[in-house]
């Protein structure tokens, strides 16, 4: 009986290693096929070369435009995230400065408001260089990431 209990127990581990081990191995398998996924779409602008569809031209365009904006907008994010820092060490202080709160709230709605402008102008130009039905495109793309970032806020 004690024999017949270890050849049980033997048995039901020796079809636990295995299932586990054919699970790690096709765990491994899809984790290879997700990271070349990834590795395809390296940046925001190459997402956007291939949902829009460019040519050649475009796409060099495009890209170029992308770099503008990002040198455009990054001194705006700094001081943007300066500000917040600033914003959020009042709540160190006692009492809290009204005054310096709403002043650094304004100026960092100024902040958001100028990122907003920029990147308005951004895809203005870039519906420019685009035909039509590269346009529509754009604006369900424009709307898809607005509505992302509103559930991110």
């Amino acid at each position: 009986m004690k024999n017949m209990n270890n050849k049980t127990l033997v048995i039901i581990i020796s079809v636990l290693l295995v299932s586990n081990l054919a699970l790690l191995g096709m765990y491994m398998v899809r984790g290879n096929e997700a990271a070349k996924e990834k590795k395809v779409e390296k940046s925001p602008s190459d997402y956007m070369v291939r949902e829009l569809q460019l040519n050649e031209q475009q796409a060099t365009q495009f890209k170029t435009m992308w770099e503008t904006i990002k040198e455009r907008n990054r001194p705006v994010y700094d001081s943007l995230r300066s500000q917040r820092e600033i914003l959020y060490s009042y709540l160190r202080t006692e009492p809290q400065p009204g005054s310096q709160i709403d002043a650094a709230a304004t100026a960092i709605s100024g902040y958001e408001k100028q990122l907003v402008l920029n990147n308005y102008e951004h895809f203005r130009r870039v519906r420019a260089i685009l035909d039509q039905a590269q346009q529509v495109k754009l604006d369900t793309l424009i709307n898809k990431m607005g509505k992302r970032i509103g559930r991110r806020r």
